[in-house]
């Protein structure tokens, strides 16, 4: 075998090897892309309902006519009898493949029906399974026809301030919109004009944050659940916090505890 015809077989080999290379990645291609396509799954959308007895309020029985009608015109078919009903939107993030839901309290406080919406559309009614309003977060539970995919949590002694952030949620009944920030800061204190308490121990974040975001989920670049978003502040330019993973791997582990406990 002369030289040319073995520098011929490398050179076949060389194309055919080639060839059978896997096509450039575009650059389309993201870490963030990665991460909403990972994870989108995991969060749902959250729908409540609150029925408010109006005849409870001590001015119903001066003016309860006038405003039996008044209402009637205003609320519409959600108006009945004295009672309205009340409809609010939140986010939630997929704990446990069998059902379990980790959300704000806020999101679910006084509902009388909750409906969390999967990624595929999917509707099933939950149940309020544990609530902290201290740290603002709330476990609920559905039962699904099938296995979910629940999140990864991530280790929060490892975050860093300007590490990239992928928040997920439904912003104005937009369902699963993305945005994207940093960490701003860590341990911060917020007091929710929605609730009646303040919490502590908050992540900072840049990443927008709108009413229907609560209780979804910030990530990581790594696809891991840092934290619950919780709030933005009014008239601030992206300045939003989020309850840490931390508390809620801490409510997980004091429900477990319960359900082992001898009854």
């Amino acid at each position: 075998m002369n030289r040319v015809h073995v520098f011929f077989q490398v050179m076949l080999a060389g194309l055919v090897i080639a060839g059978c290379a896997a096509p450039a990645k575009s650059p389309r291609e993201t870490p963030v892309v990665q991460v909403v396509r990972d994870n989108a799954a995991s969060v749902v959308n959250i729908r409540t309902e609150s029925l408010v007895d109006l005849k409870e309020h001590p001015a119903w029985g001066q003016y309860g006519e006038r405003l039996d009608r008044f209402f009637k015109q205003y609320f519409g078919e959600d108006y009945s009898e004295g009672t309205v009903k009340l409809k609010s939107l939140g986010s939630g993030v997929i704990v446990d493949k069998a059902g379990l839901i980790v959300t704000n309290a806020h999101v679910v406080h006084r509902a009388t029906t909750i409906y969390a919406v999967l990624r595929d559309g999917t509707v099933a009614e939950a149940k309020v399974v544990k609530v902290n309003t201290l740290d603002d977060l709330a476990l609920i539970r559905i039962e699904p026809v099938r296995e979910l995919r629940a999140v990864r949590f991530a280790d929060v002694k490892t975050l860093m301030i300007g590490e990239t952030v992928v928040a997920i949620g439904n912003p104005l009944g937009l369902e699963n919109s993305v945005t994207t920030g940093v960490i701003s800061g860590i341990d911060r204190a917020f007091k929710n004009p929605e609730c009646d308490y303040a919490c502590s121990g908050l992540l900072q974040t840049d990443a927008s944050i709108n009413p229907g975001n609560s209780g979804g989920a910030l990530l990581n670049m790594d696809g891991e659940l840092v934290g619950i978003n919780l709030a933005v502040v009014l008239g601030a330019q992206n300045i939003g916090f989020a309850v840490p993973v931390s508390k809620v791997l801490q409510m997980l582990e004091g429900l477990q505890k319960s359900q082992e406990a001898p009854k």
